[in-house]
């Protein structure tokens, strides 16, 4: 049987939502390049976003895997009141919704795209999911400014604060709509739609073993399987538009077990992924238990411990 996407003449690239999963949908996208199919539409969520944005803006390829192969990429990851908020979100603070406020993000968005606006990339047509908290509904942004626009889009609840773009206060796409296609089923300039997804072997082993989930792991595979099913029905939708649908699902390991696209590209999402555990780990709940039962001295004793250990995951030298 022929590739579908052999020849597109019109094709769109959607990439979904994933935790950390930037390297792995520019290798995708790499190898359609390489290969001749350059989308003439692309969107993104969460880290799809970051994928389909700087695509959109013009980087070239040497330019994307420089920008996800640096080497100081798990910095933009650390902020000097990280260990507070973490504190803070764990046991609930006003103001302090997650972990990261995004500052050094940011600017390593806007020093990569500038003040570029969405509706002003000639690449690609692009479409960025977000998720407004002031109508608690699923936006695809198609104007608006790109770095910031982008940000929101992978601003994972716990981790990254919310985004407040054009006035709207905007959170992770992916918490609504994890691969955006739906603006493209009545699209008459594309013919063809492409939908990478990542799948982590975490998230396999727990299939395997779906009789041992915890709490936790079953709220999360209740929401894949939500945004799986609402996935499988828009391309549906598509197909009955008459549009040829292609969904490429990548497994990979976890940022913290990547090394096959080299020690570059594994050791800043080993780190950042270590950091993100961290804060849920036993220490961080001793803190909060010392804090809500009034003993401050251990309290304040176990956030020095805490910030040691945070003070071990650094960037490569």
């Amino acid at each position: 049987m022929p590739n579908p996407i052999s020849t597109p003449p019109r094709l769109a690239v959607t990439f979904g939502s994933s935790f950390l999963g930037f390297a792995t949908h520019f290798g995708f996208l790499r190898e359609l390049l390489a290969g001749g199919r350059r989308p003439v539409a692309v969107a993104g969520s969460s880290a799809g976003a970051i994928v389909a944005g700087l695509y959109a803006a013009g980087l070239s390829t040497e330019q994307l895997e420089a920008a996800f192969t640096r080497q100081d990429m798990c910095a933009h990851f650390r902020e000097w009141r990280m260990p507070l908020r973490a504190l803070g979100t764990l046991i609930g603070w006003r103001g302090v919704p997650a972990v990261l406020e995004g500052r050094h993000l940011q600017r390593l968005l806007h020093d990569l795209v500038g003040e570029r606006r969405i509706e002003d990339c000639t690449t690609a047509r692009l479409h960025l999911a977000v998720t407004n908290l002031r109508t608690s509904r699923v936006e695809l942004r198609d104007h608006g400014p790109l770095a910031d626009t982008m940000l929101a889009s992978c601003a994972l609840p716990g981790l990254i604060a919310p985004r407040r773009v054009d006035g709207e206060t905007l959170w992770d796409g992916g918490l609504g709509c994890s691969a955006p296609v739906e603006q493209w089923i009545d699209d008459p300039d594309v013919t063809y739609i492409v939908v990478h997804s990542i799948l982590h072997h975490v998230q396999v082993r727990a299939r395997e073993r779906s009789h041992r989930y915890s709490f936790a792991g079953a709220m999360l595979a209740g929401h894949q399987l939500t945004a799986d099913e609402l996935l499988h029905w828009k391309l549906e939708l598509a197909r009955r538009a008459g549009k040829t649908v292609v969904a490429v699902e990548t497994i990979t390991p976890r940022p913290a077990e990547r090394r096959a696209a080299g020690p570059a590209a594994a050791a800043p999402a080993a780190h950042i992924y270590c950091v993100f555990s961290l804060l849920f780990n036993f220490e961080s709940r001793l803190i909060a238990s010392a804090v809500l039962s009034g003993r401050r001295p251990l309290a304040l004793y176990l956030l020095r411990v805490f910030c040691k250990l945070l003070n071990v995951v650094r960037a490569p030298d």
